[in-house]
């Protein structure tokens, strides 16, 4: 009886241990993407395969505290059956917005980022296949509106000669997240001009409704006065901009900037 009792007691601090590894108190997640063509050419070259043309990518899906601190590295307290967690619907969900531009497999990055920042957001997705689900819907949401009001819209044109100052950048970004405080981080050129890298969307810790980005956040906004948003390749004639008509002419096409 003694002996049972033991084996309840390290069974109970087992448990909780493990739930105290696997969890963290998340107050928000984030949902970070990145513009390939700065990723992969204008930041430090990571020798990519590949670079969507025209597209974000997502860098990131993970859960911060109530400064912002992101969390990572909780424990998994199973062993997963990743030949079954990636079959083949998923693998095809998660290639359209979640490629691996470099060399790296695109599995063996889902499983890093699982095993880094999704095993400590446990609490609302308890299995790998409810975050890569989750991460699927987010995008499923959002990314179309990300491209249709950055780039589609001819709000802001992709284009190495062209730039746009942050106010233009940040209230096309708060468009697509119902007017909550997004952050955006560039690659500096120099003092007053930079390549747009990375945007974060804030949500609710169970990632359903969009939250304004903690200041810890939006204090690392870019805040150059002249961003590009570069083309994946160099366009063959330098933009011109018809201050009437807002007209761009960038890689031998019009574009028509809209107000923003």
């Amino acid at each position: 009886m003694k002996m049972n009792n033991l084996s309840l007691l390290f069974l109970t601090h087992l448990t909780l241990f493990f739930i105290c590894v696997c969890s963290q108190n998340i107050a928000q997640t984030q949902f970070v993407y990145k513009w390939s063509e700065t990723y992969c050419n204008k930041d430090t070259p990571v020798g990519c395969k590949q670079i969507p043309p025209l597209k974000f990518t997502l860098n990131g899906f993970w859960g911060t505290d109530s400064n912002g601190n992101i969390q990572q590295g909780c424990r998994d307290p199973e062993i997963r059956d990743w030949n079954k967690v990636f079959d083949t619907t998923m693998v095809n969900k998660l290639s359209l917005f979640w490629p691996s531009l470099t060399k790296q497999d695109s599995k063996d990055m889902w499983k890093e980022a699982w095993n880094t920042y999704g095993t400590c957001t446990m609490e609302r997705f308890k299995t790998p296949t409810q975050y890569f689900n989750r991460a699927s819907r987010l995008d499923s949401e959002i990314g179309d509106l990300l491209q249709s009001h950055l780039i589609n819209s001819n709000g802001i044109v992709p284009c190495d000669s062209a730039t746009y100052n942050n106010v233009e950048i940040l209230n096309s970004f708060k468009q697509v997240s119902n007017n909550k405080d997004v952050s955006f981080t560039c690659k500096d050129i120099n003092a007053t001009h930079a390549y747009l890298n990375q945007v974060t969307f804030c949500y609710t810790n169970d990632a359903k409704n969009f939250v304004d980005c903690p200041t810890s956040v939006t204090n690392k906004r870019c805040r150059v006065q002249n961003i590009i948003v570069p083309r994946p390749s160099p366009p063959k004639v330098r933009a011109f901009f018809n201050t009437t008509k807002k007209k761009i002419f960038c890689d031998n096409r019009f574009f028509f900037r809209k107000s923003i």
